[in-house]
């Protein structure tokens, strides 16, 4: 079937957007001005939007329910404006009147109002208001009495801890108001009837969406001085975007025995083990819960919910904290059981530990964002694979082997990690090899420095999605997916940062192609072997088919730079060598228009931590800081022996001339593999290993030509820099015999200053 051309895609894109081109354009990524140009075949779109493009005219829309009605987006602003308002308003009245001061016990009380206000709506009363005032009661008696009354009726019974009766004690929830807090409790009941107009559409617009989103902004807010604690919490589109990849990667005997309305008991167990405030948990009940509906009966589908959610859904948390709030979530959801507990899932010893080997090889799937960051050491690292023979390990890595212990054959793991799983070395490759001698990397997507923004950090992140291997013969291929969009941004108002919707959302487009990876546009799959040293999406799909073509493929003719190089690394210290001063090269001293290296002279005294790489005669230095600007030089005669920075990489050649290979390594083919490489957000950098895998265009029967081209270039320049000398040095005797200076060879004026390329700062 022929594919529709740019002009006809452009034209169903604007006319699914009402005939807005303007809306189109927004929806797209772009202008209105380059919408037209292209709509009339002036222009054409850059590959990464033409595939955008198609994955908005043909794909199965936004997952947000919000973005895929926009004539309900009017309302449903009004609505989440109203809900905002009264958690503004009491964030305000807080400050002025509360006796309740930290932070923790404002979220707490929050909490509760919230889930007694909406709790009661849902059950078809009013909620907190001025009604609910009684001649001759006090206000804080009132108050009292209704969020009592609600938590009793609506928190879900089971919550892990035996000892009281399955169920926290109410005043774990909510510390009842004194009579001193009569003022406040009269402000409370005003601020909810202002908006409670709002709160009463809660069901008609989506009530699990908004109150999600609502209720996560205000905790995510609240934990800004909490983040060494790991609490990023998870915005609803990714939570729900993984929640749907993971369901359609089970096995198809999972996902019947989990949504059959007699829910056998050996469905397994759905498990989010670092569960937070419980955004997972309550996404899996509500996504299960509406493809339960679509296909069966209300009675047997309230069956199925409350042996679901009593019995196969579990969420584990070491903060008591945490649980509470996961369990406020859930109800908000009518949730009317939790199977929450307060553990450490990484315990290997006690009741804790107990409790987490019984879920070993128990486990369908895994929903799941750990914390990053925070590091083990000692007795902590005993029982695990990836604690033998070290001193220390990160969370995210003995994380990732405790979820493939838990995992029954063929279960699956959807989480967050931080892209150094993916493509750091040391212990983060061991962790890769061992995962790929026990798993089928099913796919991997990659998330906007801006999808965690909204609390602080750029962290790059990925999607993983693991499937635990239980056959000996498995199939390799990984679906690599990159998200440049997730239908938000992040912005900062009034001090706060704040996460602002957007139609631009590439997640159902990845979806789509995830469960049908024959109509891969913006994705691509591909086999994934054990030798592989990257396992991040825009590694695998950082490339152009065409240059994919040559690259990825060992039948090439093209050589690589190790054909070419080696790579050297001779380290010396210019403050021990009993120096005065040396020749220092810092990456701002490449002349990128002639591919030579200069210095600068610098007193040994005063030599920078990264001058540190002893050079030779002919070492080609290639810039590992922002390499696709094409920072590559060769080191003149009389730079023999010089210092340069650790920001370089040093390759030595063989069998061809330096200058040769300088320009090889400037080509398009190159520099598209570089960016490839790429690792990191404020710094972009390849490894120095990474300059050696790089391939070059050309074939080994050419390099000799071209080598000896090179070297009637590099005889050229030097000759003109002889000549240059010569002239500069002439001009600088007639300026200083105008003035009557004694001329000096630094006095020699550089006339083409200001020419030259922005130099790249010096931050390796």
């Amino acid at each position: 079937m022929t594919q529709p051309s740019i002009p006809d895609l452009i034209a169903r894109l604007i006319a699914t957007s009402d005939g807005n081109t303007a809306q189109a354009a927004a929806r797209l990524g772009t202008t209105a001005a380059s919408l037209s140009r292209w709509k009339s075949g002036n222009a054409r779109p850059r590959p990464q939007q033409l595939e955008r493009l198609r994955a908005l005219v043909d794909g199965t829309g936004d997952l947000v329910v919000m973005a895929e009605k926009p004539k309900q987006d009017a309302r449903l602003e009004r609505l989440e404006e109203a809900v905002s308002g009264t958690i503004h308003a009491l964030r305000e009245e807080f400050h002025r009147t509360a006796s309740v001061s930290s932070r923790q016990e404002v979220l707490d009380l929050v909490a509760a109002l919230f889930f007694a206000h909406v709790t009661s709506i849902d059950s078809g009363a009013r909620g907190i208001g001025e009604h609910l005032r009684i001649t001759g009661q006090t206000d804080t008696a009132t108050l009292n009495r209704f969020v009592t009354d609600a938590l009793s009726a609506h928190l879900p019974q089971r919550n892990g801890e035996e000892s009281q009766g399955g169920r926290l004690a109410l005043e774990r929830f909510f510390s009842p108001f004194a009579e001193t807090d009569e003022r406040f409790a009269g402000q409370l009941l005003s601020i909810f009837e202002r908006d409670a107009h709002a709160f009463r559409e809660l069901h008609e617009a989506g009530r699990d969406d908004l109150i999600n989103e609502v209720f996560s902004r205000f905790m995510s807010t609240s934990f800004v001085d909490e983040k060494e604690m790991g609490q990023y919490l998870t915005p609803p589109e990714i939570t729900r975007f993984m929640v749907e990849a993971g369901f359609h990667a089970l096995t198809p005997e999972a996902r019947s025995r989990l949504l059959n309305p007699e829910l056998p008991r050996n469905a397994g167990v759905i498990l989010d083990p670092s569960c937070g405030v419980g955004s997972f948990l309550a996404e899996t009940i509500r996504f299960a819960h509406s493809v339960m509906r679509e296909h069966h009966k209300a009675a047997a589908v309230n069956k199925w919910l409350r042996r679901f959610v009593e019995q196969h859904v579990v969420g584990i948390d070491k903060s008591d904290r945490m649980l509470r709030l996961a369990m406020i979530n859930l109800g908000l959801f009518g949730a009317e059981a939790a199977n929450l507990k307060l553990a450490n899932a990484l315990a290997k010893r006690g009741a804790e530990g107990e409790f987490c080997k019984s879920l070993e090889g128990k486990v369908e799937l895994i929903l799941t964002n750990p914390p990053f960051g925070a590091s083990f050491s000692g007795d902590d690292l005993k029982g695990f694979a990836m604690g033998r023979e070290r001193t220390r390990a990160e969370s995210e890595v003995l994380f990732l082997e405790r979820y493939i212990d838990w995992l029954a054959p063929g279960g699956i793991v959807a989480s967050v990690v931080p892209d150094s799983i993916l493509v750091n070395r040391n212990a983060f490759a061991d962790l890769r090899r061992w995962l790929f001698g026990r798993c089928s990397i099913d796919a991997v997507f990659s998330l906007p420095p801006v999808t965690f923004g909204a609390t602080g950090t750029q962290t790059k992140t990925s999607v993983l999605i693991l499937r635990k291997d239980h056959r000996s013969v498995v199939n390799r291929v990984t679906y690599f997916g990159e998200a440049r969009e997730v239908g938000f941004d992040v912005v900062t108002r009034s001090g706060q940062r704040r996460r602002v919707r957007t139609e631009r959302n590439d997640l159902p487009a990845l979806l789509a192609e995830h469960k049908d990876r024959d109509k891969a546009n913006l994705g691509r799959s591909k086999p994934l072997d054990e030798a592989a040293n990257r396992w991040d999406a825009t590694f695998h799909i950082g490339l152009p088919e065409n240059i994919s073509a040559l690259v990825d493929h060992p039948e090439t003719e093209l050589i690589k730079v190790s054909d070419v190089a080696a790579l050297v690394d001779d380290r010396v210290d210019p403050r021990r060598q009993g120096w005065a001063d040396f020749e220092y090269v810092e990456i701002s001293d490449v002349d990128t228009r002639i591919g030579v290296v200069g210095s600068k002279r610098v007193a040994a005294a005063d030599a920078p931590s990264r001058a540190r790489k002893l050079i030779r005669e002919g070492d080609v230095l290639v810039s590992t800081v922002r390499p696709e600007r094409g920072s590559v030089g060769v080191t003149p005669a009389r730079l023999d022996r010089a210092i340069c920075s650790t920001g370089f990489a040093v390759l030595r050649c063989k069998n061809i001339h330096p200058l040769a290979l300088v320009w090889l390594l400037k080509t398009d083919l190159v520099r598209h593999q570089v960016i490839r490489n790429n690792i990191g957000i404020a710094y972009p950098a390849i490894s120095e290993g990474a300059c050696l895998d790089l391939v070059l265009p050309i074939g080994r029967d050419g390099v000799p030509a071209f080598s000896a081209s090179a070297e009637k270039l590099w005889k050229a320049q030097e000759q003109f820099e002889a000549a240059q000398l010569a002239f500069l040095e002439e001009v600088a005797s007639l300026d200083c015999a105008a003035i009557g200076a004694t001329p000096e060879l630094r006095q020699i004026p550089n006339l083409v200053e200001g020419s030259e390329p922005s130099a790249v700062a010096d931050v390796a």
